[in-house]
């Protein structure tokens, strides 16, 4: 390997370095990007989200619909601890979710599939946003659906007419993270 080769690419050890402190990472600014889960029950894909949002440095998690029993080892396994430090909390149902952020100024962009849906880049995002997504069989409930600024679509070429919640978040929060930062 070249001497200017060496110095462009990192090591394992150099891209596994350590992260600020807890205290530090508190107060690091996060995106205004709230995720809302509507009655998202499987522990792993509640974990799975937690850590997705840690990554993108979203604002907060709003689990709607179920208890979170953070002691569950599939929503730990799948959390990697950053049930630990992410912002989150419960809500009983989306539809009070969704219309608390709607008073707090946020658009609602709901992932689903729908007649007037988009691709995720036509998506003009106006922050701060609220992105709401559904479980795998029930979806994103009607109310909330109606309630929505923007419905965001991935388009399925497959047999499947559906990808996991965490897949499909990841996707369309990968693209307002790139507006927003």
């Amino acid at each position: 390997m070249s001497e200017l080769l060496r110095h462009l690419v990192s090591t394992t050890a150099e891209l596994r370095r350590a992260k600020c402190d807890r205290t530090a990472f508190a107060t690091k600014p996060r995106l205004p990007i709230r995720v809302v889960l509507d009655r998202v029950s499987q522990a792993y894909n509640i974990g799975a989200m937690f850590r997705l949002c840690d990554a993108m440095l979203a604002e907060r998690l709003v689990i709607t619909g179920v208890e979170v029993d953070l002691s569950k080892r599939n929503l730990g396994q799948a959390a990697c601890g950053t049930q630990h430090w992410t912002p989150w909390s419960q809500e009983k149902t989306a539809l009070d979710a969704v219309r608390r952020a709607k008073a707090d100024g946020y658009q609602i962009a709901v992932v689903e599939l729908a007649s007037n849906s988009i691709r995720p880049e036509a998506f003009a995002a106006k922050f701060p946003v609220c992105l709401v997504l559904g479980g795998e069989f029930d979806g994103v409930s009607q109310d909330v659906v109606d309630l929505a600024d923007a419905i965001i679509e991935i388009p399925m070429r497959g047999m499947a007419n559906s990808i996991n919640v965490s897949t499909a978040a990841a996707i369309v929060l990968y693209e307002l993270s790139r507006r927003a930062a």
